[in-house]
């Protein structure tokens, strides 16, 4: 188990906890967009774990179980493909899977809080993609039954 988002300074509780308070902080532009996205993505990672929600990433045979049961869910080994509609599944109202990853590079390239926000967005994407298979994996959102079923695992 780990507490730290990849790079980030901040443990997944401190980022969680921080990037809610910034939400009255952002109030456009990248910074808010960076924000929404941060909070959509632990959404989405609370369902994927279940009734315990994500407060931590998971690490050797708890990556792996959880990886297993969500590439068991999506029923086949998908190739990334920077190109095609998957990557513009929306996550949000105002960012894609593929404007999610050029925003957290670009927030990390900023100062301040800025660049903790965009260093927790990159890792977010990072173990998104080791739960679908590897690097560029992570090219659609599951559905909310598909969400389900890698929850009650």
């Amino acid at each position: 188990m780990d507490d730290r988002l990849g790079s980030s300074q901040w443990s997944v509780t401190e980022a969680r906890g921080t990037v809610a308070q910034l939400r009255h902080v952002a109030t456009d532009g990248p910074e808010y967009d960076g924000v929404e996205l941060f909070l959509a993505l632990c959404d989405y990672l609370d369902e994927l774990y279940g009734g315990i929600g994500f407060d931590r990433v998971y690490t050797g045979p708890e990556r792996s179980a959880l990886a297993d049961v969500v590439r068991r869910v999506r029923g086949r080994n998908v190739v990334p493909d920077p190109d095609g509609e998957r990557l513009m599944q929306p996550v949000n109202a105002a960012v894609t899977l593929v404007d999610g990853r050029a925003l957290a590079a670009e927030l990390e390239g900023a100062d301040g809080w800025q660049r903790e926000l965009g260093r927790a967005l990159h890792a977010l994407y990072s173990y998104l993609d080791q739960l679908y298979g590897g690097p560029g994996a992570f090219t659609e959102l599951l559905t909310t039954t598909e969400r389900d079923r890698v929850a009650s695992r």
